[in-house]
């Protein structure tokens, strides 16, 4: 089996589609940013056409929206359009944005600042 773990961004909202046995489907792209600058020294993206089944779209279209940063785990597929060959994943796992929104009044811990000072009594260390 050919897995593929995908960081990157989704260029759209995912698309929900059913089948005729009503199956749902999540389809979205991901772009997976080049980590070396092209001959005109701008980067360029790598495009994933990633598919999630069943319950686990609706995850996706309650949590993924455009500009979402995911990390995508499943198996890769090669297909040919139009002449054109595309990468696709079947997705098997995923991690939720960090940018998700939900109705809990929890906010995410923030990093302290370089300028920050902490205050650390000896007491609290381990050694």
């Amino acid at each position: 089996m050919r897995q593929i773990t995908i960081s990157g961004n989704l260029g759209g909202d995912p698309q929900i589609n059913q089948t005729k046995k009503g199956s749902k489907v999540a389809n979205f792209n991901v772009a997976v940013r080049q980590t070396r600058p092209n001959s005109d020294n701008k980067y360029e993206s790598d495009w994933f056409r990633c598919s999630v089944w069943g319950t686990r779209s609706e995850i996706v279209e309650k949590y993924f929206h455009k500009g979402s940063h995911v990390v995508v785990t499943g198996s890769l597929t090669m297909s040919e359009y139009n002449g054109e060959k595309q990468i696709g994943v079947d997705v098997s796992d995923f991690d939720l944005p960090d940018n998700r929104t939900s109705n809990s009044n929890q906010t995410k811990p923030t990093a302290p600042k370089a300028d920050d000072t902490i205050d650390i009594s000896d007491d609290s260390l381990p050694f």
